[in-house]
């Protein structure tokens, strides 16, 4: 009898494309699909051929990339706040309606296991209330501090090499561990809500994951190889969202291309852009930036004459006719150059992407800015990208070793069938 397998998501910007690439490989092997998520994301489940569900009484959003969205982590100053709204808005606060759902589709549909996105800890929950083994996929990095041979998420770390790193890192683990614990009531309420006993920690609520499938190359994380239990690498698995789908390209012209793109969902990244845009102005470039569902070109008048503008682009098609890309180090973002050996400029705003700039220009395959740099440190950091051919050459060399690891989501698939066919 063939398996049936839920995946829950949320509409998370990066979150999304893996558990579909992989939901589509789950289907091919001959599970039974449903997809559960936003109603922002209903469109592209069914244009897979998948079963889709929307959030009933869990957050539901109906657009991507919308600014007005409840977890607006931009607007937060320090790492605790966005921990602490996070926490309100997802992880915790939300985790009873999340539960309430998971559980009602998976009476309906009797699924053998649920995959769940890392912050859906009420899905988690849920599937514990319903006697549903449950496993993890990530859309990036791990983030939380539970995994001890790779550096703490968010700063952005390189792995710690003397007793003094150790112990710094050792201090943040349990810093962030105690942030989290501020909302150990809220997670608490609601598993008594759903007849389960209480946690101690927070964090204890990812310990009964089967798997945890990071959608990311070992080969681009740090980190022992093989990775801890039930840490396992299912590669990065990045490709065009629907919408962009059928956009033309503007002609190759006589200069380097220059990518510039940031999230699809919103970060206040418009100063960034517009800094960057001045970069380019005059230099032996042609630029492309490409504004996402966030944004808006009218949000960005004074183009020069050398850089386009573009509401969005297929960067599937884009990125190999690049010589650079200018990012905010979103995982999705920063492994389409990095998979075709293009050098990268990171201006990181925060979210996972302090710690893939470091794991990109730790490698030699590029550079790291501040997000706040000026414009005249962009412009420079163009021209030595440009002008010295070591940062290409790293990027190819890391390129390489990514795309012996990327299979668009086949082996995760198999593993997660196997785990679903023991539980039936």
């Amino acid at each position: 009898m063939n398996p049936r397998i839920v995946f829950a998501t949320w509409e998370g910007g990066g979150h999304v494309a893996p558990a579909l690439m992989v939901a589509r490989q789950v289907a091919q092997l001959g599970a039974q699909v449903c997809v559960v998520s936003d109603d922002a994301n209903r469109a592209a489940v069914l244009a897979e051929g998948l079963e889709f569900e929307a959030w009933r009484s869990a957050p539901n959003r109906p657009r991507a990339g919308d600014a007005a969205d409840s977890v607006q982590d931009w607007r937060a100053l320090t790492p605790d706040t966005i921990i602490h709204q996070l926490c309100d808005e997802v992880v915790c606060g939300p985790a009873a309606a999340y539960a309430t759902d998971i559980r009602a589709i998976a009476a309906e549909f009797g699924p053998d296991l649920i995959v769940t996105n890392e912050m859906l800890f009420g899905v988690m929950l849920g599937a514990e209330a319903a006697g549903v083994p449950f496993a993890i996929l990530t859309g990036n990095l791990w983030p939380f501090p539970t995994r001890l041979d790779v550096p703490p998420f968010g700063p952005g770390l390189k792995p710690a090499r003397e007793e003094v790193d150790f112990t710094r890192d050792a201090m943040i683990r349990r810093a962030v561990s105690a942030l989290y614990d501020v909302h150990l009531p809220q997670l608490n309420a609601a598993r008594s809500a759903h007849a389960l006993a209480p946690l101690e920690h927070v964090l204890q609520q990812i310990q009964g994951a089967r798997l945890i499938a990071l959608s990311v190359a070992q080969a681009f994380d740090f980190g022992t190889d093989p990775p801890p239990e039930p840490f396992f690498y299912a590669g990065p698995m990045v490709r065009d969202p629907d919408w962009v789908r059928g956009i033309a390209l503007p002609a190759e012209g006589d200069f380097p291309l220059v990518l510039i793109s940031t999230s699809t969902l919103y970060q206040a990244q418009e100063d960034m852009l517009r800094r960057c845009i001045e970069a380019v102005r005059g230099e032996k470039v042609e630029a492309i930036v490409t504004l996402g569902p966030a944004l808006r070109p009218e949000d960005f008048p004074n183009i020069p004459a050398n850089v386009r503008v573009l509401l969005n682009a297929s960067h599937d098609a884009l990125v190999p006719r690049c010589a650079v890309v200018i990012s905010h180090a979103g995982h999705g973002t920063l492994m389409r150059p990095l998979l075709h050996g293009v050098p990268v400029i990171n201006l990181p705003m925060g979210r996972d992407q302090l710690d893939n700039a470091m794991r990109a220009t730790s490698r030699g395959a590029g550079l790291t800015l501040s997000a706040a740099a000026p414009v005249h440190a962009i412009r420079e950091a163009l021209r030595l990208v440009l002008g010295d051919g070591r940062y290409r050459q790293a990027a190819v060399l890391l390129g390489e070793k990514i795309r012996a690891q990327a299979d668009g989501g086949v082996r995760a698939a198999q593993r997660l069938c196997q785990l679903a066919g023991q539980s039936s």
